[in-house]
């Protein structure tokens, strides 16, 4: 078993995208109140903000599984980790760039739909993020990296809200 030094520059960007991940889901429930107001929303009805981000993880875990299924391999082996955190960025930017309509067209239906587009972004980041970070040194040491990571991403999941 040959041993690869953790790679600690790269790691050190990925633990902070974790951190972020954290922080921005944690902050969702902020919005709640927010929407609630600005559209008029009952109780139930300002819980979708929540409900359109969360359910989004399954559904982009879903689409995920089935493309790979679809082309007979794992998406992220074909494109790389890397570049899959990179893709799921630009899906998660999409997604933002729907706040503007829906905010200059008081739209919440648009507002919520950008909100399930980010989360759809959030999957692909966390399913190739992972793995990522099992890689980024000696396999043997990758547990204790994800769980460096996933203790990152819960410290942002405290102090977003």
């Amino acid at each position: 078993m040959s041993h690869q030094p953790t790679r600690w520059a790269q790691f050190g960007v990925l633990i902070t995208v974790f951190f972020f991940w954290g922080f921005v889901a944690a902050s969702n429930d902020i919005l709640i109140p927010v929407f609630k107001k600005a559209f008029n929303l009952s109780q139930s009805q300002s819980q979708l903000v929540a409900v359109a981000f969360y359910v989004a993880y399954t559904v982009g875990s879903l689409i995920y599984f089935g493309i790979s299924k679809w082309v007979g391999q794992d998406l992220l082996n074909k494109i790389g980790y890397k570049n899959g955190i990179c893709v799921g960025l630009l899906i998660s930017a999409l997604g933002t760039l729907l706040f503007y309509p829906a905010a200059n067209n008081s739209s919440f239906p648009l507002m919520l739909s950008g909100l399930f587009i980010v989360g759809l972004g959030f999957a692909l980041q966390q399913i190739a993020a992972n793995p990522l970070a099992i890689v980024m040194g000696n396999p043997a040491t990758g547990a204790q990296r994800l769980t460096m990571a996933g203790g990152v991403n819960n410290f942002g999941t405290t102090i977003g809200p």
